[in-house]
């Protein structure tokens, strides 16, 4: 690839180059404009979609609103109002029942009526009714019902009474009249406020669905309409999923996707990406959802970024043309001063250069300068080479001269080389046995360092021991003290244990008392309420003797009427007092229980602290016999520490006297070391000189070939 660019012209590099730049502007420009339009395309998409579903959602509560206005006017229509238990019941009946073949009260009439009306004035309606407290059914409804059909069963029918009077919308399900619907349903009172029922419109899905399929969000988009529980009311894609499951329709992942807090996000359905966006309907709980397949978002911008590509590829082309163009008008002046260097060149390698000749071009502009630049170098070439002529023939007559000289000084320079390589093997002998010395002394002096290090690691460990033991020493007296506390304490708690259970048997005692007077109170309590069912026989006993009596047994069955009715007082009374003293027998027995694990526990505490007690004395003596044994250990450990004191003061006074004797043999090693270097360098200076006069002659024999190399190369040039 270098050589093919060195063949190739100023020109044509710069049209490369030139179509190169054009090339990456294309591409930064068509990513950059990738980037934001992609962007750009999925953010129209969602806020589109935000602002239809928002707007639909808005149609619904709308609807919704509109549907709940017309249930509260029938619901408070004087015909409705006026409902009571002469309507039409199916509740007892079976079979297949024609509502236009029984005979209906005139309430029931008037009912129906106002239900025909509504249904006639707003086509959204499938069927009104009213389903009443006794079972009755009201509607404008003229085929028949099933027998056994109970309104106060119904899902529509509870709902409403969950509502307490507000209005209230169902879950969709399958009417009367054979059609999917959603109710619109409330509670129904008449004129004195008193319940009567529950009323309620229903919608068919039919009409939702058409609001729907209005929407569009682009080719192969669709929406979907969801219940709360997760039912599919509505999708424009496909008819057969309405009232379907979302889990059973084959997209995997739609349920997380609207349980999700992001409105906006993306979904995988057979193998294609889709874009959705949903929104939740505040007044049903609806969730409404718009799907847009990946392609067809992005179809504007790849149509753009195919236009933008195109449109950059011809206008490089344009630009790459003009550029070519002007570029060879530009390189004609180059062109003529390549020729002229070119010629120049090639007359200096054949050995014929002529420096008289001049590059002629009239220009004012770099090119111009450069043809200048090159005329005023060709002008000092000339001169210099003139001025070379001239001197070749003084640096000749130099040359024979410094030829002379140099072999006078190579004959003084190898006698003092001479004499310096003698006088260097005397040191090197000298040094040898200086070093020798040396060495002998080190040895010795190492052997002293040694011996100083190991006491000194003697006298450390025995002075640690030492103090480990006297360490040691102090926390067997801690612990005992430490054991005299805990033995103090485990009396105490010894004493507290046998007064906690003496206390404990005494309380034993005292609620066992309680309960045996509890059940005398048990006891006396039966024997009352024996007495008032006695009385109670009495008082009925009496009350027929005076009904017997007639008119003079009058104020007797007064008395036996009041008797009776004490009798039952105290029968009640007996109860509840015989309920309230079976539950305190429960709870003595309960608190009895609870005793007796108490005297237990303090018994097992007794037997556990004497235990402990006993195992601290143990301790305790076993920790006096280890104080005695470490007083020992460190009496001894203090002599053995004496003794190497002393021998670590000897080993210091040999190892003062040794560094005197290495300090002397270091002295007389670095005058014999000064010597030495002295006379290395010295021979050194030698060596340098005597290289010195072999570059002199090496530079004679140069010279003289380079002025006679000089005088074949100026020859060749005419000025």
């Amino acid at each position: 690839m270098p050589l093919l660019l060195k063949k190739r012209s100023i020109t044509t590099r710069f049209s490369i180059v030139t179509v190169l730049i054009i090339v990456a502007v294309v591409a930064i420009s068509s990513i950059t404009t990738g980037i934001f339009f992609s962007k750009n395309s999925l953010e129209d998409f969602y806020g589109n979609a935000r602002t239809q579903l928002s707007e639909f959602s808005d149609s619904i509560s709308m609807f919704f609103g509109a549907k709940e206005t017309e249930l509260n006017v029938f619901s408070e229509t004087d015909e409705v109002k006026a409902a009571d238990s002469t309507i039409h019941s199916f509740v007892n009946e079976v079979g297949t029942i024609q509502i236009l073949g029984y005979k209906k009260s005139p309430v029931e009439e008037n009912i129906r009526k106002v239900c025909k009306s509504f249904a006639r004035n707003d086509k959204d309606i499938a069927e009104i009714y009213i389903g009443t407290k006794w079972g009755g059914y009201g509607t404008n409804f003229d085929s028949s019902m099933n027998g056994g059909y109970d309104p106060r069963k119904r899902g529509w029918y509870q709902t409403a009474l969950n509502g307490n009077g507000k209005v209230m919308i169902t879950d969709a399900f399958a009417s009367t009249v054979g059609a999917t619907v959603v109710g619109i349903t409330r509670c129904a009172y008449d004129h004195n406020g008193d319940f009567i029922g529950n009323t309620s419109i229903e919608v068919s899905l039919d009409t939702l669905t058409g609001i729907l399929d209005v929407m569009y969000f682009g080719k192969e988009s669709f929406v979907m309409m969801v219940q709360k529980d997760g039912t599919i009311l509505a999708d424009t894609s496909k008819d057969k999923n309405n009232f379907k499951n979302i889990d059973d329709i084959g997209i995997p992942g739609l349920r997380n996707l609207l349980a999700s807090s992001s409105k906006s996000g993306s979904i995988d359905i057979k193998g294609e990406t889709y874009f959705t966006e949903y929104i939740t309907n505040p007044r049903t709980g609806y969730q409404i959802v718009a799907f847009c397949p990946k392609e067809t978002v992005f179809e504007a911008f790849k149509n753009t970024l195919r236009t933008t590509i195109l449109v950059c590829a011809i206008f490089g082309v344009i630009i790459a043309i003009i550029i070519s163009i002007v570029t060879r008008q530009i390189m004609k002046p180059l062109r003529v001063i390549r020729d002229g260097i070119s010629e120049t060149a090639e007359q200096i390698a054949n050995g014929n250069a002529n420096l008289k000749k001049r590059i002629e071009i009239k220009a004012e502009n770099e090119i111009g300068d450069v043809a200048a630049s090159f005329n005023v170098f060709s002008d000092k070439l000339q001169a210099i080479i003139v001025s070379m002529k001239q001197s070749k023939a003084s640096l000749n007559d130099a040359g024979a001269k410094l030829t002379d000289a140099t072999s006078d000084a190579m004959a003084s320079i190898e006698q003092i080389s001479a004499s310096i390589k003698n006088l260097d093997v005397n040191l090197k002998d000298q040094n040898a046995s200086v070093e020798q010395t040396s060495e002998s002394v080190k040895k010795i002096l190492e052997s002293i360092h040694s011996l100083e290090k190991l006491v000194a690691v003697q006298a450390q460990s025995v002075e640690e021991a030492s103090g480990a033991v006297e360490q040691m020493i102090g926390n067997i007296g801690e612990v005992n003290r430490s054991v005299d506390k805990m033995a103090s304490s485990f009396e105490t708690l010894e004493s507290d244990a046998e007064s906690g259970a003496k206390t404990q048997s005494l309380l034993q005692t005292q609620i066992t008392e309680i309960e045996n007077q509890s059940k005398l109170l048990s006891e006396a309590n039966t024997v009352i309420a024996n007495i008032a069912n006695q009385t109670n026989l009495l008082a009925m006993n009496a009350a027929i003797e005076a009904a017997h009596a007639g008119e003079a047994g009058k104020g007797f069955a007064v008395v036996a009427d009041e008797i009776r009715k004490l009798s039952e007082t105290s029968s009640g009374q007996s109860k509840t007092i015989g309920e309230q003293l079976t539950r305190i027998q429960s709870t003595i027995e309960t608190v009895v229980q609870a005793t007796q694990k108490g005297v237990q526990g303090y018994a097992h505490l007794a037997s556990e602290i004497e235990e402990t007690d006993a195992i601290v004395r143990q301790i305790k003596a076993a920790m006096s016999e280890q104080q005695e044994g470490s007083v020992q250990i460190t009496d001894a450990l203090s002599r053995l520490n004496d003794s190497t004191h002393s021998v670590q003061k000897a080993s210091k006074d040999m190892t003062n006297d040794s560094r005197v004797i290495m300090e002397e043999v270091g002295t007389l090693q670095n005058e014999t070391s000064t010597m030495k270097h002295s006379m290395d360098e010295m021979g050194i200076s030698a060596g340098k000189i005597n290289a010195t006069g072999d570059a002199l002659a090496e530079i004679n024999v140069l010279m003289e070939n380079s002025i006679s190399e000089i005088g074949k190369q100026v020859d060749q040039f005419k000025v």
